[in-house]
């Protein structure tokens, strides 16, 4: 066996992390089809589990723990993961999701971003306690780290005092659904029903993504022949609830979760996608937008500035009027609109899952294996 994947982002909610796992496996499956993928049972995706050809392991284990009312997850990936690998030859461990067995001294992890430390406030404490105390010690022990960007890997070594040469940059990407077209004959199943023009906005419902000043900032445009969409769902465990997104007015929608080709459709439909987050190590929805051909409006804030620099237009994430402002500019400027959508889709065509695979695939085969 030449690589193993903890594929327990299978087991859970799809946000950021899992997406990119999910579309950096993919490629691996591609590259190094003997690549042995190592999930928990109650898998979420099957059919990425299929097609992945998934190695269920700990069953009667997780079972039971969770009859106890246990983490199963998180003791599956802390005890019976390392103990099969430790069984089966300790290969090496790509761990795509932010976590990792801290048993195993043969791990390579992405860690996607330090919002949980940084902005403890935006999650649940339970989730803050157990990173806080997890990854620091995972990224000190692991052979590698990779990261999603340039901020990511200077925050990185900034606050878990890193050196920068152990971390090496694995970028997202869009994956086809958003870059094939969809033709309208196509099934809106699922798709909210609204034939007036519409801004979208897609992330999870938590503070970070600062949907609370986009509601105000809508609400200031006075616009009646115009709708807020909002594509995501909340995860409880994670997440710090937003309270204030419950008394939105009748013309901001909540679509809830939705899969990749009805983003895609939404994204080709929208004036605009308008992505105000406080804080991002790389921020794939706006990405995506402009793949399907939407203008975009990002916040200046985390690693969105190098990303999009040059091909989205930029707002203050703390002032819901200057959010308006752009949203305004998007919408009235047609010359802006047409340079920004011809740049856009050139700034999402940089970007690759399986150049970023192909990197995994080098750095596990150039650094030496662990001192038994």
């Amino acid at each position: 066996m030449k690589l193993a994947v903890n594929a327990r982002f299978l087991a859970q909610a799809t946000c950021g992390p899992q997406r990119f796992a999910g579309n950096i496996c993919r490629e691996l499956k591609k590259l190094l089809p003997e690549t042995r993928f190592l999930a928990p049972p109650q898998i979420h995706n099957r059919k990425l589990a299929d097609e992945l050809e998934v190695k269920i392991i700990g069953e009667r284990s997780f079972k039971r723990r969770r009859k106890l009312g246990l983490p199963a997850g998180i003791l599956w990936e802390q005890i019976e993961l390392p103990g099969w690998l430790k069984k089966n030859s300790q290969p090496p461990l790509f761990n795509p999701a932010n976590q990792a067995p801290l048993a195993y001294s043969n791990n390579f992890i992405v860690i996607h971003d330090i919002a949980f430390r940084l902005y403890p406030e935006f999650f649940t404490w339970r989730f803050a306690l157990y990173y806080n105390l997890t990854v620091p010690r995972l990224a000190r022990r692991a052979r590698h780290i990779f990261t999603v960007s340039r901020f990511s890997k200077e925050t990185l070594s900034a606050h878990l005092h890193l050196d920068e040469e152990k971390i090496s940059l694995v970028s997202n990407a869009v994956d086809e659904n958003f870059r094939m077209p969809i033709e309208d004959r196509d099934p809106d199943a699922g798709m909210p029903k609204t034939d007036t023009p519409f801004i979208l906005a897609a992330g999870s419902l938590e503070p970070r993504k600062n949907l609370s000043r986009l509601v105000t900032a809508f609400q200031e445009l006075g616009r009646r022949n115009l709708r807020l969409l909002i594509a995501g769902g909340g995860n409880q465990k994670i997440f710090r609830q937003v309270p204030e997104l419950a008394a939105a007015p009748e013309t901001i929608v909540f679509t809830g979760p939705l899969e990749d080709r009805q983003l895609a459709r939404l994204y080709r439909r929208a004036e605009a996608f308008v992505y105000p987050s406080l804080f991002e190590g790389f921020g794939l929805p706006p990405l995506e937008a402009q793949a399907c051909g939407c203008p975009v409006l990002v916040a200046e804030a985390g690693a969105l500035p190098e990303i999009f620099s040059g091909n989205a237009l930029f707002c203050d994430p703390d002032d819901p009027a200057d959010i308006a402002a752009g949203i305004t500019r998007l919408l009235d400027d047609q010359q802006l609109r047409t340079q920004l959508v011809t740049a856009g889709l050139e700034n999402a065509a940089r970007f690759s899952w399986a150049a970023g695979a192909r990197i995994v695939i080098e750095t596990v085969n150039r650094l030496p294996g662990p001192t038994p």
